[in-house]
């Protein structure tokens, strides 16, 4: 009997000295298991942002720093230069160019954009870009870099065969540029709320007016003395004379239709159906002065 109540204590004693040694041990704050389980899903979390989403927020906001309407002039002869940049890379480029080489006074003229396919792409990079267009008889590369979000300058290189107007020779020539200056000139001077007289829209409107009136005298008027045309992939010729012989030769008539002037407002996009059925769908004027410079009617 002894036995029995001494071993009934044993375990008695073992139980107890269980359950305080449970009560000592060190219990886990249910708060901060629950903390601890938020900090490391949020760690984990791709809501959270990060060092690395930062810089790509930085670079898509500085990426496009320069996109807008640039317009300048070149440093040898105030003749003015056009582009347009959007998203980082340069997508329309409109120059007017002059110069004597040989004893021989040269002039050209070149309207070019990627959404046509007649420029290849010019990304900018740091903060700089390249152009290269091919015309009939000349070579141009249009280099240009930014000093600021609304300044530039850099170069112009032609290089004109020996089939050339003037033959075989190469010029440099440097450039400066503003951002959207053309534009801002053009809204304070404007005040009338009506087009003037200078306004490419309303020239190049005149000019399709007067061949359909068979007036080609009013319509070379309306045109530089030494314009350069480009009609359709076979026509490709340089100064009113000619120009006038072709539409003389011709006889067509022209519907002039969605014409809009872009870059600074000294160049107009735009469409023109021939009489003879031929439709041109990517065309584009260079108005300088108040006279046609140079036309390009692609279909």
């Amino acid at each position: 009997m002894n036995n029995k109540r001494n071993i009934l204590l044993a375990v008695t004693v073992l139980l107890w000295v269980s359950l305080a040694c449970q009560s000592l041990a060190p219990s886990e704050d249910p708060g901060s298991i629950e903390a601890e389980t938020v900090a490391t899903e949020e760690a984990s979390s791709p809501l959270v942002p990060t060092e690395s989403s930062d810089t790509e927020e930085e670079s898509a906001q500085t990426g496009g720093a320069y996109d807008g309407e640039w317009t300048g002039t070149n440093t040898v002869d105030d003749k003015e230069i056009l582009f347009v940049v959007e998203n980082n890379e340069v997508t329309s480029v409109s120059l007017n160019y002059t110069g004597e080489s040989n004893g021989c006074d040269y002039h050209g003229a070149i309207s070019a954009g990627s959404a046509t396919g007649s420029l290849d792409e010019a990304v900018i990079t740091n903060d700089a870009f390249a152009v290269s267009y091919e015309s009939v008889n000349d070579e141009l590369t249009f280099i240009g870099a930014f000093t600021s979000e609304n300044e530039a300058s850099g170069t112009l290189l032609i290089k004109s065969s020996a089939d050339g107007l003037c033959g075989e020779y190469e010029k440099e020539v440097s450039w400066t540029a503003s951002k959207g200056s053309s534009a801002e000139a053009e809204e304070t001077d404007d005040t009338s709320g009506a087009a003037s007289q200078g306004d490419p829209v309303v020239i190049l409107t005149q000019f399709f007016n007067a061949v359909n009136a068979g007036d080609l005298d009013s319509a070379i008027a309306t045109v530089d003395e030494n314009i350069l045309f480009s009609i359709g992939t076979t026509v490709t010729k340089f100064n009113s004379s000619e120009l006038e012989s072709y539409l003389e030769s011709t006889g067509a008539t022209y519907e002039l239709t969605d014409a809009e002037a872009i870059a600074g407002g000294t160049m107009v996009q735009f469409k023109v159906e021939a009489s003879d059925g031929t439709t041109y769908s990517y065309c584009q004027a260079f108005v300088l002065d108040g006279k046609i410079s140079m036309m390009s009617w692609m279909p």
